[in-house]
Formats: C-alpha cells, sequence, structure tokens
C-alpha cells in the first residue's frame, strides 16, 4: 500500500514539472545523449583493442584520439544539458511550490493556526519543499541517467553474449525484491526525519521570539536540554537511514558480485574472445556502481515522499470558508447574537447561548475571568472562527451571507498582541490595502495615536526600518504605531483588546483620550482587563465559563453585588 501511494505522490509531483517541460526534455536529451556515449564507449573498447592493439591497423591508431576526444565531448554537452536543466526545473520547483504554500497560508483559517507551530509550518515552507524539488530535480535526473545507462550497458552486453547478459540480468529482479521490502522502512524513518526538523525549527523558534523570558528565568539549560534532545532524535533517525541504504548498497553489490563470478567462470569455460571479454567485462564492472546509484536513490525517494506527504497536508487544507455573496457597505454596524454557541474544534464548549444586542456606535466592554469567553466572542464577528449554532447577525443579515472581503474591511483590530513587520514606519502605519493613503493622512494618523513626537526623532522618521515585530521600540511606542494603524483605517466597527496595556501612565492617558476621538460614531468592541480604562463606555458585559452573566453600565454594575463588584474590589485591592 505505501509502494502504491508513493507512486501515485511521485506522479503527483512530476506535474509540477509541466509548466517546464521544453526545458525537462531537453534535459532528459542530455541524460540519454550522456548515457549513449559512454555504452557506445563500451562498445568500442573490442575493436579498439583487436584493431588498434592487436592488429596495429594504422587507421585505427590514427582515429582512437579523435575517437575518444569526440565521444567524451559529446558527452560533456549532454551532461551538461541533463545536469543544468534538471537543476534549473528544480528550483523554479522549488520557487512554485513555495509560493503555492505561503498563498495557502495566507488563506487557512484560524482554527489551522491553533493546531501548528510557527517553526513546523516555516520547516514545511523551507525543508520539505526543498526535499521534494531534490525528489523532481536531482533525485530524478539520477534515476534517468542511471535507468538509461543500465538500458544502453546491457545492450552491450547482449551484443557480445546473450547468455552472460541473461546471468547479469537474473540479479534485477532480486535487487527489486529487496527495493520492495525495504522502501517501508525508508519512508517510516523519513516521517520521522520531517517531525524531528519540525521539533527542531519550533524549539529555535520559541527560544529566538522569547529570548527575553529565557534569560529572565534562566530557561537557557531547560531549552539546550529540549534542543539537544531534539538533534539526538534527528542523529538517529538520519544514522538509521544511512544505515538501510548501507545495508540495501551491500545486497545490490554482492548480488552482482555473484553474478560476476558466474559470468567469468562461463566466459573461461566457452573460450570468448578477450577483446570481446574486455568490453562485456568493462561495461560489466561499470554497471554494478550505476545499479547501486539506483538502489540508493530509491531509498532517497522514501525521504522525499515523506516530504511530500506533510507538504500535502498543507496543500490540501481547507482555506477559509467564504459562501457569502453580498458585499457589506455601511458606516453603521448592528451586531446581534441569537442563542450563539461556540467550540473549538468540537471539543468543550467555549461560549452557550450568547443572546446580546449591540446597537450602531455602541461601545461595549467584554471583561470577566480569564477563560471567560471574552476573546472567542469578539473573535466571531470578523469570522475568524464560525459560530457551531445559533446565529450572529451584522445589519440585521447573516454575518455568512456577507464576503469575508468585504466584512473585514468594515473593521479594525488593536490587540494586546502587537504586530508590526520588518518594514518602515510608514508601511507599518499604512499597511495592505491602507498603502493608498497619503502622507499627510499617515502624519494625522500618527498625531491622533500620539506617536509623532517620537516618529520624528527616529533616524529617518516615517522612513525608519523597524526590524522584525519593532524591536527597536518601547512596547508602548510600538502599542502606538497599531493604533495608528487601526485610526488610518477609520472602520466602522473597532475591536480593542487590552489597546492600551502596553503603555505607561502618562501614554495611556493620551492614548485613551485619542481612542475617545476614534471611537465616536463607530461601534466598539473592548476586551477588558484593566476596568479602570471601561469607565465611559456604554454597558459592559460580564463572561463567567461561556456565558453571559451580567450586563450593564460600569456605575450600575459596580453598585451590583456580583461578578463585576467582585472584579472591580479586587483590581482596587491590588492597587
Amino acid at each position: 500500500m505505501i509502494e502504491a501511494d508513493s507512486a501515485v505522490t511521485y506522479r503527483g509531483l512530476l506535474r509540477y514539472v509541466k509548466p517546464y517541460r521544453l526545458v525537462f526534455f531537453l534535459a532528459l536529451l542530455g541524460a540519454v545523449i550522456d548515457a549513449a556515449m559512454k555504452a557506445l564507449f563500451l562498445w568500442m573498447l573490442s575493436p579498439i583493442l583487436e584493431q588498434g592493439f592487436n592488429n596495429q591497423d594504422p587507421q585505427w591508431v590514427f582515429w582512437i584520439p579523435f575517437f575518444v576526444i569526440g565521444i567524451f565531448f559529446i558527452r560533456s554537452i549532454g551532461n551538461f544539458m541533463s545536469a543544468y536543466g534538471f537543476t534549473w526545473v528544480g528550483r523554479q520547483i522549488i520557487n512554485d511550490l513555495r509560493q503555492q504554500i505561503f498563498a495557502q497560508y495566507l488563506r487557512l483559517p484560524q482554527s489551522f493556526y491553533d493546531r501548528h507551530t510557527t517553526g513546523g509550518l516555516l520547516s514545511r515552507l523551507i525543508y520539505d519543499i526543498e526535499q521534494m524539488a531534490n525528489g523532481v530535480s536531482k533525485n530524478f535526473v539520477i534515476i534517468i541517467r542511471e535507468f538509461l545507462s543500465i538500458v544502453f550497458y546491457l545492450l552491450v552486453m547482449f551484443y557480445y553474449s546473450w547468455t552472460l547478459a541473461l546471468v547479469a540480468f537474473v540479479v534485477f529482479p532480486l535487487i527489486g525484491a529487496v527495493v520492495y521490502l525495504i522502501n517501508k522502512r525508508f519512508r517510516r524513518i523519513g516521517h520521522g526525519i520531517q517531525d524531528s526538523v519540525s521539533d527542531l525549527s519550533s524549539t529555535a523558534e520559541e527560544v529566538i521570539r522569547g529570548h527575553k523570558i529565557v534569560k529572565i528565568f534562566h530557561g537557557e539549560d531547560q531549552e539546550q536540554a529540549k534542543f539537544k534532545h531534539n538533534l539526538k532524535t534527528n542523529r538517529q533517525l538520519q544514522v538509521k537511514i544511512a544505515a538501510t541504504k548501507e545495508v540495501l548498497s551491500t545486497i545490490t553489490l554482492m548480488s552482482v558480485a555473484v553474478a560476476l563470478a558466474v559470468i567469468m567462470y562461463i566466459a573461461a569455460k566457452t573460450g570468448m574472445p578477450a577483446a570481446d571479454f574486455m568490453s562485456f567485462m568493462s561495461t560489466m564492472l561499470v554497471l554494478l556502481p550505476t545499479v547501486k546509484n539506483l538502489s540508493t536513490v530509491f531509498a532517497t525517494i522514501q525521504t522525499t515522499m515523506a516530504a511530500a506527504d506533510s507538504v500535502q497536508q498543507i496543500v490540501s487544507a481547507k482555506p477559509e470558508q467564504d459562501k457569502g455573496i453580498e458585499q457589506l457597505s455601511s458606516k453603521q454596524i448592528d451586531i446581534k447574537f441569537k442563542d450563539v454557541t461556540f467550540a473549538y474544534n468540537h471539543e468543550a464548549t467555549a461560549l452557550e447561548n450568547i443572546n446580546l444586542h449591540i446597537k450602531p456606535g455602541d461601545k461595549v466592554a467584554f471583561v470577566g475571568a480569564s477563560g471567560g469567553g471574552k476573546t472567542s466572542l469578539v473573535n466571531l464577528v470578523p469570522r475568524f472562527y464560525e459560530v457551531s449554532s445559533g446565529k450572529l447577525l451584522i445589519n440585521n443579515q447573516p454575518v455568512e451571507h456577507f464576503t469575508l472581503a468585504s466584512l473585514r474591511d468594515h473593521l479594525a483590530v488593536v490587540s494586546q498582541e502587537i504586530i508590526l513587520f520588518n518594514d518602515t514606519v510608514k508601511n507599518n502605519i499604512a499597511y495592505g490595502a491602507l498603502r493608498n493613503h497619503s502622507d499627510e493622512d499617515i502624519v494625522e494618523a500618527a498625531r491622533k495615536a500620539h506617536a509623532l513626537e517620537f516618529i520624528q526623532q527616529l533616524p529617518q522618521g516615517f522612513n525608519t526600518v523597524l526590524g522584525e515585530n519593532g524591536t527597536g521600540l518601547s512596547g508602548g511606542q510600538r502599542q502606538r504605531i497599531a493604533i495608528a494603524r487601526a485610526i488610518l483605517k477609520n472602520a466602522p466597527l473597532l475591536i480593542l483588546d487590552e489597546a492600551t496595556s502596553a503603555l505607561d501612565t502618562e501614554s495611556e492617558q493620551a492614548i485613551q483620550k485619542a481612542l475617545k476621538t476614534v471611537m465616536q460614531d463607530k461601534t466598539t468592541l473592548i476586551i477588558a482587563h484593566r476596568l479602570s480604562t471601561i469607565e465611559d463606555v456604554d454597558y459592559v458585559v460580564v463572561l463567567d465559563q461561556g456565558h453571559i452573566v451580567q450586563q450593564g453600565s460600569h456605575e450600575s454594575l459596580s453598585q451590583q453585588t456580583g461578578p463585576y463588584r467582585q472584579l472591580l474590589d479586587s483590581q482596587q485591592l491590588q492597587q
């Protein structure tokens, strides 16, 4: 079953060759020329020895150097055509595959990223695709070249002695049977190698991203031990696959050696001419490493197939479902939750029977203990997740009726998890669809976010490259650039997930004033942990274990006995 699957997968890989079939066939022609010239030289070895050396024929002696040089010149042309052509096609395939996987990453839903690590996804994009491309370029050229060489070598051998050639030919079914049996082990080990590389990437990515926490909490030894364990696993698997390759190679060599011994015995008994036997034996000896190379590359292909399986999981993953046909176009957003229930991946229920009406322009804060369902509820609005049951209505229409693009055009998000890109300040504020805004609009957005002063102090101002996730900026500065991005979008629906959490007291007060201006005439959903930041909202929704347990204004809830009052008292005690 595994071998059948491998064949299907390998044929699937070859479809990536189709756009480059002209270069591919030229490379294939080069491989044919290379193999034919090698066989021609061996075929001509007998008459050269007989006429040029034994008989000392002057014409043969004269033409021998030209023949040898000509053969190797034509062979070098064929070798260049095949090596360059297959390499060119292979690199094109790598680019195509990486573009396809990267595009797929942009289309996949949030639930997919919940199930996969960043390091593992990067490993698929870099390492696994490289392995796949080798399978359809480097390994494929070896298969073609060695297979053609074997065919031509066998023709030479049958030409000089079909009896001896048949003895040699018996070896190949035996080698095929061994390859068939060992391929299962190669495929299994290959999957293990892909997983170990993914683990290595994940561990390294976590340490690089969280290096401050590692240092502060002295996690160096723990992380080093984890990385060492991953390295050990990878090393053991690599050694296993190398050992298995050598077992296969040894069996192949011994099979050929037995055939060689029988052939020499028969040739001696039958009185085969020395020159013919020399040509036959030379071909047989050249055939031996060719068969070995071919058997080895079949082992390597199993690693390619394991990589292909990993990449295929990404390719076949279902992208975000967008069955919406209506374009949302409104300057006001009304949101209704009607008996909404939601569970992650059909596991424990995160929200249950949520009924809530958020009118256009309302500023609503969602509060409660961690795990209460605040983020889950808000994430349903931009359809990062789909409701499990019930209805979510936007402007009295089911949210799934609108296209994802038009729905998300109507909202801006400022998250507690600040996302900045390795680009200029200007391009981070005017990101994506906002890039057509004028410089004046960008400056104004920065001013409203109270970011203009520190931006102007940067080395190149708005043209300063921030580095990965804005590492050269303080937490407050990074948050203000993110807020400026939301201000520039000026969407009718605003989602704030602890938008001021990274700011100092002075900056927070300035940003709170800016946010009040930005939130005017906008429906605003605020995920809040610090209750002091939501005193001016229209009303508060208290969530506990996926249920709405209280809702009302800050003033009314703070005067009632209940969860909100308990949260308020506990935060006042902590100050």
